[in-house]
């Protein structure tokens, strides 16, 4: 055999052979994503779904090349579900960091896995104070129920003049209790009374009994800091009842098409506080794309948790583009920790010991959607 030959098919096999090898290094980071999918709390699941698929469509590779693959897991509403999908994705997929969850008694079941495994999660949504106190390796880019509360009880002192107000509630969920437990000790700073507190427990579609105990009261306004479908439950039942108050609820309040097609006209001038508002005027050249994009690929308006999941998606990326190896889940977490001036779709952020500093929205319910009404600086 010609040596030439030999010596030409070997060099031809070797520059294969590390080509393959290249192709094998680069080949991709897992980033998991933990959300209901199913249950009561789809409506907050789903619109998150569509976000980061679509920011993962519109950035699917690190800047070295490494392509990004998403794990999804629906936890159908449900923590201990929440838990199973962490271990899973930590174990079995091997994920370098997880997304999750959006609600905050969910994401508390997920965080000591995180912690045990030293896996960077970060929550679009999980407003508890809780989920980050004391964790190393759990994140979030909203702000905090106590940040929520004051702007909330701020809210009904100052811009509604209200010095009586009455809170419903549900004891049971983690982000109500929170969120209420905030807005109260505000309210009181404030020089405000709160004559009454009502439990809302979710599921319950009765509130009449609850209402017209408020209404004896005769308060200035309500503050209800619990999910789309019971609010729109209560909204309905109270003007039925003749209870014409403003009321005040956090981001968790009208997340959903369910709050207005349940409330109808009921829930006409219900205020939220919120993160994020894709009415207003003035957008991040991120979220100006996020906007265009969404709008052109799902035919519909762009949501605020699908938003908020895809600035989850961008900051574990960016994280991953500031380490030598972005599969170093410490590297990364210590990037996530450290973010400064982030600008993302929903705004800019600075995270602080995992918690986001960041502006809040008031949106308004106006003629069945939610209107941009004034951002509140933290």
């Amino acid at each position: 055999m010609n040596n030439k030959f030999v010596r030409i098919t070997l060099a031809a096999a070797l520059v294969s052979s590390a080509f393959s090898a290249t192709s094998a290094m680069a080949a991709e980071v897992k980033i998991g994503v933990v959300l209901p999918l199913s249950g009561p709390l789809s409506g907050y699941g789903q619109p998150s779904q569509k976000g980061v698929e679509l920011v993962n469509s519109m950035e699917p590779t690190l800047k070295n090349g490494d392509t990004i693959k998403l794990v999804i897991i629906d936890d159908k509403s449900d923590k201990v579900e929440a838990a199973n999908a962490m271990q899973r994705l930590v174990s079995s997929d091997k994920v370098d960091a997880v997304i999750g969850e959006v609600t905050s008694t969910n994401t508390l079941a997920m965080t000591k896995i995180a912690e045990d495994t030293k896996t960077p999660l970060v929550s679009p949504t999980a407003t508890n104070d809780r989920v980050t106190r004391n964790r190393q390796y759990v994140s979030r880019v909203c702000f905090s129920d106590s940040f929520q509360g004051i702007v909330g009880a701020n809210l009904a002192s100052r811009d509604l003049g209200a010095k009586t107000a009455a809170i419903m509630f549900d004891s049971s969920n983690d982000y109500s209790v929170g969120l209420a437990r905030a807005f109260r000790n505000q309210f009181l700073k404030n020089g405000g009374t709160i004559p009454i507190e009502v439990q809302a427990p979710g599921g319950s579609k009765d509130f009449k009994a609850q209402l017209s105990s408020i209404k004896a009261k005769n308060v200035d306004m309500i503050y209800m800091p619990i999910y789309y479908t019971e609010g729109a439950l209560i909204a309905v039942q109270a003007k039925q009842l003749g209870l014409k108050v403003p009321v005040v609820g956090g981001d968790g309040l009208a997340a959903d098409p369910v709050f207005f097609k349940l409330g109808q006209d009921a829930v006409e001038g219900y205020m939220t506080t919120d993160y994020y508002s894709p009415n207003a005027k003035e957008q991040t050249p991120e979220g100006e794309k996020f906007i265009k994009a969404w709008e052109e690929k799902y035919k519909e308006p762009t949501h605020t948790w699908g938003a908020m999941t895809g600035d989850a998606y961008k900051m574990i990326v960016s994280a991953m583009n500031q380490c030598s190896d972005p599969k170093d889940r410490v590297c990364v977490n210590e990037k996530i920790r450290a973010t400064k001036d982030f600008s993302g779709i929903t705004g800019t952020l600075t995270l602080k010991d995992g918690d986001a500093i960041r502006s809040a929205v008031i949106n308004e319910v106006k003629d069945g959607q939610l209107a941009f009404k004034t951002v509140v600086n933290p």
